[in-house]
């Protein structure tokens, strides 16, 4: 048998990459090009909703990579919303590959995973509490076959009352905890001790990855969403536009960039009779020539990822918190991190326009890619790591 520096690691990705949207995929990407570069000769499994497409968005990032939606299949048939029940149910898909018959194949094969690592979104928690079995398996891996556990830039909330605590006594069994916000990292740092808060999982990215373009770039962007408001997007729509007149931009080329499509280019109809030199940047221009964000830009945007890539190239903008319980957190966990935007209050008032310029993250950018990257050296050690 060969030994343990000759065997090439296996390692079991699971996230939400393909639907697409950008946000998702960047996270996926970082970690893709991350151990390309420390385990090029790794093999990669990447468990997602939708195998196909991330495979074409991925190509190439890592050379062991394959795409497969196994563990998905396990929140699609758990049989309950119930926290303890669902994250019981993941764990039993392992030993028990019959409950999911036509994925058996795919469950077998997950014995011969060295690290199973969650990656980074907002994914897991009331919104879909399905995803839990996603947790529960992991958990059920560690368990029958001794693999490492890995969860990172996680959003873990909104919590229901009864989901804290069993995924709590989860979490304590992993070997890397790291999450994105304050609210998650309240709710956990008690009973799960060595959880760290560095920031989504895209920040990643930020030290030097090639994911900045110029097509499409103008003085005024936008990204703007219709999906999961908890208002209409008439009134997100009409709040846009009363910005720009206020900035005085409204008669000035803007685009529109499609993070999530169709669902971000929904908003055309509604603006473009006021944003006469407006332009949509579809996804597949976004995703294959880069994010279009420099300084001197001013943003109004609903994406948080939007927020975070345009604040790294020294851009300037207002965050729009379209719902109060998911996106509002999304958006303050970036400004933690020193984005210098502004988190629009309500869409009563527009914020002013601010020429405000200076370094990305007020000079720390670079402290907060050290901080990720330090996580991701503890996970790229896990990979390496005997089992049990």
């Amino acid at each position: 048998m060969p030994s343990q520096a000759e065997k090439k690691p296996v390692i079991y990705l699971i996230g939400t990459a393909g639907h697409p949207n950008y946000g998702d995929e960047l996270i996926t990407a970082s970690w893709l090009r991350h151990y390309a570069r420390q385990l090029p000769d790794a093999e990669v499994w990447l468990d997602t909703p939708r195998p196909g497409q991330a495979a074409v968005l991925l190509d190439g990032l890592h050379p062991g990579l394959r795409c497969v939606d196994t563990l998905y299949h396990a929140c699609w048939n758990a049989p309950t919303d119930d926290p303890a029940e669902t994250l019981a149910f993941g764990a039993r898909v392992i030993t028990e590959p019959g409950l999911l018959p036509r994925e058996a194949t795919g469950v077998e094969n997950l014995g011969r995973v060295d690290l199973v690592h969650i990656l980074g979104g907002g994914y897991i928690n009331s919104y879909w509490p399905k995803h839990l079995a996603l947790i529960g398996a992991a958990r059920g891996m560690a368990a029958r076959y001794g693999t490492r556990l890995a969860l990172t830039g996680a959003g873990l909330t909104p919590l229901t009352d009864t989901s804290r605590e069993p995924m709590a006594a989860s979490l304590s069994e992993f070997d890397v905890v790291d999450v994105r916000d304050e609210p998650t990292h309240a709710a956990f740092t008690h009973d799960v001790a060595r959880t760290t808060m560095t920031g989504d999982d895209s920040v990643l990215s930020l030290g030097g990855d090639p994911i900045f373009g110029s097509e499409g770039a103008v003085r005024t962007m936008l990204s703007i969403q219709s999906d999961m408001l908890d208002v209409s997007l008439d009134q997100v729509a009409d709040y846009v536009v009363r910005t720009l007149r206020t900035w005085a931009v409204d008669q000035e080329p803007v685009t529109l960039i499609e993070c999530h499509p169709p669902v971000d280019s929904a908003v055309v109809d509604l603006v473009r009779p006021h944003l006469p030199h407006m332009t949509l940047l579809p996804f597949s221009h976004l995703w294959r020539s880069g994010f279009p964000a420099g300084p001197g830009q001013r943003w109004i945007a609903t994406r948080m990822h939007s927020h975070l890539v345009a604040a790294a190239a020294g851009a300037w903008g207002v965050a729009l918190p379209v719902s109060s319980d998911y996106y509002r957190t999304k958006h303050d966990a970036v400004v933690r991190l020193g984005s210098g935007w502004v988190v629009a209050p309500d869409l009563d008032d527009p914020v002013p326009a601010s020429s405000v310029a200076g370094e990305p993250f007020g000079g720390r950018l670079s402290t907060l890619v050290a901080a990720k990257r330090k996580v991701a050296e503890r996970v790229v050690v896990l990979a390496r790591a005997d089992r049990a």
